[in-house]
C-alpha cells in the first residue's frame, strides 16, 4: 500500500494529463465500464465528512474521495482499491489533485460543447480558479481573457500571478457585467448564494461553465440562464439533483438536461449550438481515475 503526499502530486500530474484522465473516465462511463455514486455527507460536531465513491473496470479500480470539512478548513483523500482482490493499492491526499481535476472537467466539457473559446471571461479568483484558467488554456486559444471577483485587489492580484504564470494578458475587471457582455465562454467557481450571471448580461452566442457550488442554496447563475440554452449538460444527473438549485430548478421547470458521459467522446456534434450551459459539482470517478494516473506517472501501478 502507498501513501502519496501533496507534493508526490503536484510533481506527478500536469493539466495536459487530467484533462486526457477526464476524457478516458467519462468515456468508459458512457460505455457502462465505470461507475459514480453521488456524494454522501455526515454532520458532526461542526465538520462534515463527504465520501464519493466510484469504479473504473478499465484498470480494476474502486474507492472514494473522502473529505472532512469545517469552519477550520479541510482535508481531502482518495483511497484506491484493487476491485479484483480487494487490497488496498494506495492513499492519495487530494487537496491538488481536486483542484486539478475540477480545472479540467471544465475544459473537457467546454472542449466538446464550444471548442472556439475567443473572448474567455473567468469569475472568481481563489485557489480553483487557477486551474480553471489554465484548463482553458490547455483546451482553447482565446483573444482576451477577464476575471473578476468581488474583491477587486484580489482579481488585480489574480490576474498579475496568472500572466506571469501562463505568460498571457489577463484584464481584471471590477463588476461583473463588464466581465460578462461580449464573453462567449464563462467559468464561475465561486460560493455565491445569489446570481453573478444574468441573461441581460449575455449576447446570443454563449457557453457557460458553472463549477463553483455542491450547495443547494447557492447559485452562480439564474434560471433564464438555463432556461435559453440551447443544451445543458450535468455532471451527474442524480447529485445535481440535491446538489444544484440551477440544474434542480431548470428540471423542475420541465428541462431535460444531458449528463456529461452522454456527450463524452462526441466532439463536433455540437458546433451547430448557440447556446451551451455545464454543471459541475465533482464526482468521485473524477478522483479515483486521477489518482490512479498519479500512481503510474510514479511507476506504482
Amino acid at each position: 500500500m502507498y501513501y502519496i503526499n501533496e507534493d508526490e502530486v503536484r510533481s506527478n500530474l500536469t493539466m495536459k494529463e487530467t484533462i486526457d484522465v477526464i476524457r478516458e473516465a467519462f468515456e468508459e462511463y458512457r460505455s457502462g465500464r465505470a461507475s459514480s455514486n453521488t456524494r454522501v455527507r455526515t454532520f458532526s460536531e461542526g465538520s462534515v465528512l463527504n465520501t464519493m465513491p466510484a469504479s473504473m473496470e478499465k484498470y480494476h479500480i474502486m474507492g472514494h474521495k473522502t473529505y472532512s470539512a469545517s469552519k477550520n478548513g479541510a482535508r481531502f483523500v482518495v483511497t484506491l482499491f484493487d476491485s479484483r482482490s480487494n487490497d488496498l493499492i494506495a492513499i492519495v491526499e487530494a487537496n491538488r489533485l481536486g483542484q486539478m481535476r475540477t480545472g479540467a472537467v471544465t475544459a473537457y466539457a467546454t472542449s466538446i460543447l464550444h471548442p472556439s473559446v475567443e473572448n474567455f471571461t473567468l469569475i472568481g479568483s481563489g485557489f480553483q480558479a487557477e486551474t480553471q484558467l489554465e484548463g482553458m488554456l490547455v483546451v482553447s486559444h482565446p483573444r482576451s481573457i477577464r476575471v473578476y471577483s468581488r474583491n477587486h485587489e484580489h482579481a488585480k492580484d489574480f490576474a498579475s500571478r496568472m500572466a506571469k504564470k501562463f505568460g498571457v494578458d489577463v484584464r481584471p475587471v471590477d463588476n461583473a457585467e463588464a466581465a460578462i457582455s461580449g464573453a462567449d465562454t464563462i467559468s464561475s467557481i465561486t460560493n455565491s448564494v445569489s446570481p453573478i450571471i444574468l441573461r441581460k448580461y449575455l449576447g446570443s452566442h454563449y457557453h457557460i461553465n458553472l463549477a463553483g457550488s455542491n450547495y443547494m442554496n447557492r447559485r452562480e447563475a439564474e434560471y433564464e440562464v438555463l432556461h435559453d440554452a440551447d443544451l445543458v449538460v450535468t455532471e451527474h444527473y442524480d447529485q445535481s439533483m440535491v446538489e444544484s438549485a440551477e440544474i434542480s430548478e431548470y428540471v423542475r421547470f420541465g428541462g431535460k438536461p444531458l449528463e456529461l458521459r452522454e456527450i463524452a467522446g462526441r466532439y463536433g456534434e455540437f458546433s451547430d449550438l448557440d447556446r451551451t450551459v455545464f454543471k459541475s459539482m465533482g464526482i468521485g470517478l473524477e478522483d479515483i481515475a486521477t489518482a490512479y494516473r498519479v500512481l503510474r506517472n510514479m511507476g506504482l501501478a
